[in-house]
């Protein structure tokens, strides 16, 4: 894939960025709103109203129960979905361009089985809590970065395929692993809890996890917008961009490092999220070209605004609540068909 910078569209960039954040907000708001305990404007504006001056609420069961819902279960969560959506779809789109490969994800440099796995061992041998798993997690999704870097350091050449090659494998080797715990794992309740980690869910949403995630995300994802410039010219050949002085090595390296932070981060908080950072980016391209100072910030937006809305939903099916990953799926998986068969090969 060869980034053209060039082709960009920026009469539809602003209308396109004005709409998205605003959907975004209104989707907000609604998903505060709704649920089965109902919280509807006047709430929201006499809780805050409440919170800040720091009056005490009145002393009914129906007031307390809106305040703990609204405060400690919908606000957390509509962040953490807000926060984890525009990081996978961040990294994304940093990702197809560093690779000039339309399909890579996040996935491809093995950071997110490697969290997997961090996970399938907390659970396993340490029947572990929930920080303990965030914290196992992000630790072999770093790790998994650094020994791929270690040993594309040792091929000579160190070209993109290189790269992509050696994470293939590592991601093979994490996959193996985490399938080797959960054979050995009992099927009621250490394969149950990995599983359903797997899945990606974000009813264990709490400030905690919100005082971990949204930081990251976002000075990663600002790092990755400011320089998003730069992917212009590594999107072109290594030939082309070393000889614009070019340091491709370092700038790789510097890439991937903030997509690993904000992919290990959010796959610790939320389990793995599939799919979101692969059209995401796709879909950003369509309204705003190819320029990578509109796509990355874009994809971003789109990718808070689609996770936000796939989580209100899914927290309010009458049967009880479904894993993100599974919706993400039936969702992404016809829409890459469509836009192979429509593309026919191209961008």
């Amino acid at each position: 894939m060869k980034a053209n910078p060039t082709e960009h569209h920026p009469k539809k960039t602003w209308p396109a960025v004005t709409i998205a954040l605003g959907l975004l907000l209104v989707v907000f708001f609604i998903s505060l709103n709704i649920g089965k305990v109902q919280v509807n404007l006047a709430d929201m504006i006499s809780l805050l109203a409440q919170k800040l001056s720091g009056a005490e609420l009145a002393n009914d069961v129906e007031t307390l129960q809106k305040q703990i819902v609204f405060f400690n279960v919908r606000i957390p969560r509509s962040l953490l979905a807000i926060a984890v959506g525009a990081a996978l779809s961040v990294a994304g789109a940093v990702m197809q361009t560093l690779y000039r490969n339309p399909l890579a994800s996040p996935d491809v440099l093995g950071v997110t089985q490697a969290a997997n796995f961090g996970v399938g061992i907390a659970i396993f041998f340490f029947s572990a809590g929930t920080l303990l798993i965030q914290f196992t997690s992000f630790v072999f999704g770093v790790a998994a970065l650094l020994f791929t870097f270690m040993l594309v350091s040792r091929i000579p050449g160190k070209s993109v395929t290189s790269l992509v090659l050696i994470g293939v494998i590592i991601s093979a080797l994490f996959q193996a692993g985490l399938t080797l715990l959960l054979y050995l794992s009992d099927p009621y309740s250490e394969m149950l809890r990995i599983n359903y980690w797997l899945m990606g869910a974000f009813n264990t949403s709490n400030w905690q996890n919100v005082a971990i995630v949204l930081p990251a995300v976002i000075v990663g994802s600002f790092f990755l917008c400011c320089f998003s410039w730069r992917l212009n010219v590594l999107g072109q050949s290594d030939e082309e961009a070393q000889a614009l002085g070019i340091n491709l090595k370092l700038w790789r390296f510097i890439y991937i490092i903030f997509v690993a932070l904000i992919v290990s981060i959010s796959t610790a908080a939320v389990g793995n999220i599939s799919w979101v950072g692969l059209i995401i980016p796709h879909i950003a391209r369509f309204f705003v070209g190819n320029d990578q100072r509109r796509v990355v910030p874009f994809s971003g937006i789109l990718g808070a605004l689609m996770l936000l809305i796939i989580d209100t939903i899914v927290r309010n099916i009458p049967s009880g609540e479904i894993p993100i990953s599974v919706i993400t799926s039936f969702i992404a998986a016809p829409f890459l068909g469509i836009m192979i068969f429509r593309k026919r090969g191209n961008w």
